[in-house]
């Protein structure tokens, strides 16, 4: 932003030592919450940062593909989904705080897909989280207290034979192991959430997680 003239040095000094009280906010909030730069010019200068494109939440969307991901991991990792092309098996993604590149790896391995990340503001993001929040999803079922792999499994058995489930896929996302149950009606998720962050080391790491394929029967 410098370099395009959107930004002066004492702008930018001055978002800098407004951000030193509240570290919680990045310097493009900063910028933009103190009127030097638009919310609009910060995402922009992200997109080429990070050499992604950005994208309006007017350009068209596929409304269908949003139940593809379960909401907690759209929440954790704020990013939504935003189109999949089936003869590709293309599926875009959007972000508005970083790329993250562990949950899109994660999506490619439960989905067989290849994700495609781009940019979109943070207040449409925020917007987007809150409706999709407010959307009944009866797909989707959390589980936070699992003592171990052992029950894990059992639960994740238990409803495969219940659902009569054709696969069952496994993946680790973050603090969540991810299994998606898929049948002929319909795919079910089931997210495990790691009881405690200072029970962790007793589980295998979620990104060390290999993807499993198993036929119920």
């Amino acid at each position: 932003m410098l370099s395009r003239g959107q930004l002066t040095r004492q702008q930018l000094r001055a978002a800098l030592e407004a951000q030193q009280g509240s570290a919680h906010q990045r310097i493009g909030e900063w910028l933009a919450k103190l009127g030097f730069v638009t919310e609009q010019q910060v995402t922009a200068a992200l997109g080429l940062q990070w050499a992604c494109p950005v994208l309006t939440w007017k350009t068209p969307r596929d409304s269908g593909c949003e139940r593809l991901l379960p909401y907690r991991l759209l929440e954790r990792f704020r990013m939504l989904p935003v189109q999949f092309v089936a003869a590709t098996r293309t599926f875009c993604v959007a972000f508005c705080d970083g790329i993250d590149y562990t949950a899109l790896y994660a999506v490619e391995q439960m989905l067989d897909c290849r994700t495609e990340p781009c940019l979109i503001s943070r207040s449409v993001m925020d917007r987007e989280l809150e409706r999709l929040g407010h959307e009944a999803r009866a797909g989707d079922l959390l589980f936070e207290s699992w003592r171990d792999p052992a029950a894990m499994a059992q639960v994740t058995c238990g409803y495969a034979l219940k659902l009569g489930a054709e696969q069952v896929r496994i993946v680790g996302c973050g603090e969540y192991i991810w299994v998606r149950l898929d049948s002929e009606r319909e795919a079910t998720t089931l997210l495990f959430r790691h009881p405690s962050a200072a029970r962790m080391q007793d589980y295998p790491s979620p990104a060390n997680l290999p993807l499993a394929h198993q036929v119920a029967g």
